[in-house]
């Protein structure tokens, strides 16, 4: 009986060893922090899932007056970004001549070309503590889709709950002379029009970088409510994100909600809200993966 046993325990290990070998090697998901909000988006995700309450975003804003995200938004045939793998899958947001947002009882942002996928409601549990703000950005294919850096661009921000800064933000183009920093006379108009810039709350360049035409870029901004600091991390395809800055001092109060998509300011302008320049049959797109927000209490942060 102890041969038999040991025989059937032998063939039972070889027979383990062989499913094993056979077996698809699944990739695990980078994420190893508590996540607070989850924008990721699953493979049996519809777009007109974003037209509804089931999306983890909001489904009444940022957009042009009369559009439903399910005309705004595409699903790229591209690789899965870092903090998608194993099981999500890229969004792309677009924008149009008709990308003109109308505020509650206020008047048509003229001077804008906006969509901005929104969450968070301002008071949430992503605005205590300390939270990492995370996102995969690729530029399109198509080289007549991508932004027309003579522009300004601002296409991921976390906006104060009264809106009139942001604790942080993505820019890009050639940036314009209403959004220099508030302290001091430093301008940022300079500045290569084919960086990423991101800039703290009182508008300061805090750290740059070259935008990619292919591949994906992946930020994460760790926002410190407790301490009022920020720091960057950063890295490119499949890689390990670093940090790139140290922890800056920044006024994280108030509140705010994260956004990301694309939003395309004007040339030739003074309000920049309300008026100045933009082309017409505009159609851009920026790619999105990995969009979520982790709790970093004890210092986790998913790299």
């Amino acid at each position: 009986m102890a041969i038999l046993t040991a025989r059937f325990m032998a063939a039972l290990a070889v027979a383990f060893a062989v499913l094993s070998e056979a077996a698809p090697n699944h990739p695990k998901s980078a994420i190893i922090c508590p996540i607070t909000l989850d924008g990721r988006v699953s493979q049996n995700t519809t777009l007109e899932t974003f037209d509804t309450a089931a999306s983890s975003f909001n489904p009444g804003y940022t957009k042009g007056q009369n559009l439903t995200w399910s005309q705004i938004l595409k699903f790229p045939p591209v690789s899965t970004s870092r903090f998608d793998i194993p099981a999500k899958k890229a969004v792309e947001v677009t924008i149009s001549d008709a990308s003109i947002f109308v505020p509650g009882g206020g008047q048509k942002q003229l001077g804008f070309r906006r969509a901005g996928l929104l969450l968070g409601n301002g008071s949430d549990a992503s605005n205590i503590g300390v939270q990492t703000y995370h996102w995969s950005v690729m530029q399109p294919e198509d080289k007549k889709r991508r932004m027309n850096l003579t522009h300004e661009y601002m296409n991921v921000w976390h906006e104060t709950n009264d809106y009139s800064s942001n604790h942080f933000s993505l820019n890009a183009g050639v940036m314009l002379e209403q959004d220099k920093p508030k302290d001091g006379n430093a301008a940022t108009t300079e500045l290569d029009k084919r960086l990423w810039k991101i800039l703290d709350r009182k508008n300061n360049v805090i750290w740059t970088t070259r935008i990619e035409w292919d591949g994906w870029q992946n930020f994460a901004i760790k926002i410190d409510y407790e301490k009022n600091t920020i720091q960057v991390f950063y890295s490119t395809r499949n890689d390990k994100l670093k940090a790139v800055t140290e922890a800056l001092q920044n006024d994280n109060t108030g509140g705010g909600q994260y956004q990301i998509g694309v939003l395309k300011k004007p040339t030739e302008t003074v309000s920049v809200v309300n008026d100045g320049y933009q082309e017409s049959n505009i159609d851009e797109g920026q790619i999105y993966g990995g969009i979520f927000i982790e709790n970093s209490g004890q210092g986790c942060i998913s790299k």
